[in-house]
C-alpha cells in the first residue's frame, strides 16, 4: 500500500463524472475514492456534471483533476465535434492516466421484434437518435453494416431525451433498434418487460464486408468486436463491441501526482476490486492492452511508473511521440480557427452555422488526420 507519508498528496482531489440515472461511473469512482481518501491526506471528491462537455471542460480549465471517458468521447472533444463545438468545450492536451473499466455494448431490439439479424434492418427502420452522444457514430456504423446507404431517407430517427427514455422507446415499441450498454439498472429494467430484449450479433470474423462498412462510419477498431461478457442475460454470448473507459487528466498535471496515483491504484487493486464490477477491470494488464492501440498520449507520471516496472518499451515511446504530436496539432488548429473566427466577427458557437463551416473548412485545409484506435504496437 502507498502510505500517505510516501507522498504529500494535494489537499483536494476531484474526479469529474457524469450524473445520469443508471450510469455506473459515479458509483464505481465513489467507491474507489473512499479507499483512496482513507490511505492519503487528500479529500477526494466527485464533481457531478450534467453533460459530458462540462466534465471535460472542468479538467481543461483546472476545475477538476481527472475525467473518465471512452475513445469516441475523447475523439469528439479533440476534433471539436458534436457537444464540443463551442469556444470553451474544444480540444485540450489530455493524457491517459489508467483504465477505469472494460465494458461491452451492443444493439438491442425488443424480444418480439421482426429484426433478428443485422440484415433484417431495412429502409424505414426506426432507430433511436442520440446524436448528442458520441455513440451516434456507432449507430451509423451498424446501419452501414446492414447496408443502409441514406441515413436521412432510409432511416426514421426517433429522438431520445435521455438514456432511460432510449430504453423505454424500445420497450414500448416506438423504436426498433438502439445502441445500449447491457449493464446498469436502466437496461435491467428494460429486459424485464414482457417481451424481453434481443441483441444483434456483429461477428466481424464471419462478415468482414459488413465490418468494413462499419469501420468506414465508425472509429471503433476491429479488435473491439467480441462476445459481450457481462450485463443482462440476454446479451451474453452475443457479438457486440468491447471497449474501455479510461481515466485522463490535463497534460499539465504534475508528474508526481499522476505517478503516485497510478502506483497507488496498481498496488492497492486487491483492496478495491470487489467493491464494484467496473473496478475489477482496473488492472495493469488492461492498461497495457490500452496502450497497445490508443491514440491518447500517456501522462509522464504513468510513463515513469511503467518504466520502473520495465513495461515501457521503445515501441511505446515511438507511439507516444506520434500521439502527442497529433493531439498538439488539433489543439493548435482549434485555437487558430477561433482566432480566425474572431478576426471575421464570427461567433464561436456550436449553434452558429458560420463557425461550423469555418472550422470544417479549416480542418480540411490543414489535412488533419482523425483520431482512431491504432494498429497494435506488437504488430507494427
Amino acid at each position: 500500500m502507498v502510505k500517505s507519508k510516501a507522498y504529500q498528496w494535494s489537499e483536494n482531489l476531484s474526479f469529474a463524472v457524469l450524473k445520469i440515472k443508471g450510469l455506473e461511473t459515479a458509483s464505481a469512482l465513489g467507491k474507489l475514492a473512499r479507499v483512496l481518501a482513507k490511505d492519503t491526506s487528500a479529500k477526494v471528491y466527485l464533481a457531478h456534471a450534467a453533460s459530458k462537455a462540462d466534465k471535460f471542460k472542468w479538467v481543461h480549465y483546472g476545475l477538476a483533476d481527472i475525467v473518465d471517458g471512452g475513445d469516441m468521447d475523447f475523439r469528439q472533444m479533440l476534433e471539436g465535434d458534436k457537444l464540443y463545438r463551442n469556444r470553451d468545450t474544444g480540444a485540450f492536451p489530455l493524457r491517459l492516466v489508467w483504465i477505469l473499466s472494460k465494458y461491452d455494448s451492443g444493439f438491442m431490439v425488443r424480444g418480439d421484434s421482426y429484426i433478428k439479424h443485422v440484415y433484417d434492418i431495412k429502409p424505414s427502420v426506426r432507430v433511436v437518435d442520440m446524436s448528442y452522444f458520441a455513440s451516434q457514430k456507432v449507430v451509423e456504423g451498424l446501419l452501414a453494416w446492414a447496408g443502409i446507404k441514406d441515413l436521412e431517407k432510409d432511416v426514421r430517427w426517433v429522438r431520445a431525451t435521455s438514456t432511460e427514455h432510449k430504453a423505454q422507446l424500445i420497450v414500448d415499441g416506438e423504436a426498433d433498434v438502439a445502441f445500449a450498454v447491457p449493464t446498469g439498472a436502466i437496461t435491467e429494467k428494460a429486459e424485464k418487460n414482457p417481451n424481453g430484449l434481443r441483441w444483434l450479433d456483429l461477428d466481424a470474423d464471419k462478415d468482414p464486408e459488413g465490418e468494413r462498412r462499419f469501420r468506414e462510419k465508425s472509429p471503433v477498431y476491429p479488435e473491439y468486436f467480441g462476445l459481450m461478457f457481462r450485463g443482462v442475460q440476454s446479451c451474453r454470448g452475443h457479438w457486440g463491441l468491447v471497449g474501455a473507459d479510461q481515466l485522463c487528466c490535463h497534460a499539465d498535471a504534475t508528474n508526481e501526482f499522476i505517478y503516485y496515483l497510478v502506483k497507488w491504484i496498481d498496488e492497492n487493486y486487491l483492496r478495491f476490486k470487489d467493491l464494484h464490477s467496473w473496478l475489477e477491470q482496473m488492472t495493469r494488464q488492461n492498461i497495457m492492452e490500452k496502450l497497445d492501440h490508443t491514440f491518447i498520449p500517456a501522462h509522464r507520471g504513468l510513463v515513469k511508473y511503467l518504466k520502473e516496472l520495465g513495461l515501457w518499451t521503445r515501441a511505446h515511446e515511438e507511439r507516444q511521440k506520434q500521439n502527442v504530436e497529433l493531439v498538439n496539432r488539433w489543439c493548435e488548429a482549434s485555437q487558430k480557427a477561433m482566432w480566425l473566427a474572431d478576426e471575421k466577427g464570427i461567433v464561436v458557437s456550436g449553434e452558429n452555422p458560420a463557425w461550423l463551416k469555418l472550422w470544417e473548412d479549416y480542418r480540411k485545409e490543414l489535412g488533419l488526420p482523425v483520431f482512431e484506435l491504432l494498429p497494435s504496437i506488437r504488430k507494427v
